[in-house]
């Protein structure tokens, strides 16, 4: 039984950090790269770069939409390696020979 639960453990961990990782590329990452494209194609490289760009409020919004992305991202991970250590160095496992409850 603590086996399943470990299991279950362990890919909720994994969804979070992936699920993390993706919010953070498709709710800020793409959106401003596509920006900067399109400002980039119309107004020159220079403008796209520049700090009048990208202190903008809207590319200010989307920098903030990023932090909940990073925030899974980063509690899936560290949980993650959490788990492995335990593995490593064998206080996660339970002895084959153990009485089950």
């Amino acid at each position: 039984m603590k086996n399943v639960r470990r299991l279950w453990m362990l890919v909720v961990v994994c969804s979070l950090a992936v699920l993390g990782l993706l919010r953070m590329a498709l709710l800020s990452l793409l959106p401003l790269g596509l920006m900067q494209t399109v400002a980039s194609v119309n107004h020159g490289l220079w403008y796209a770069r520049s700090e009048q760009f990208l202190d903008s409020g809207l590319m200010d919004t989307f920098k903030w939409l990023r932090v909940v992305g990073d925030t899974l991202f980063a509690i899936g991970t560290i949980t993650l390696s959490w788990f492995v250590l335990g593995l490593k160095t064998g206080w996660s496992l339970v002895p084959e020979d153990a009485p089950t409850k």
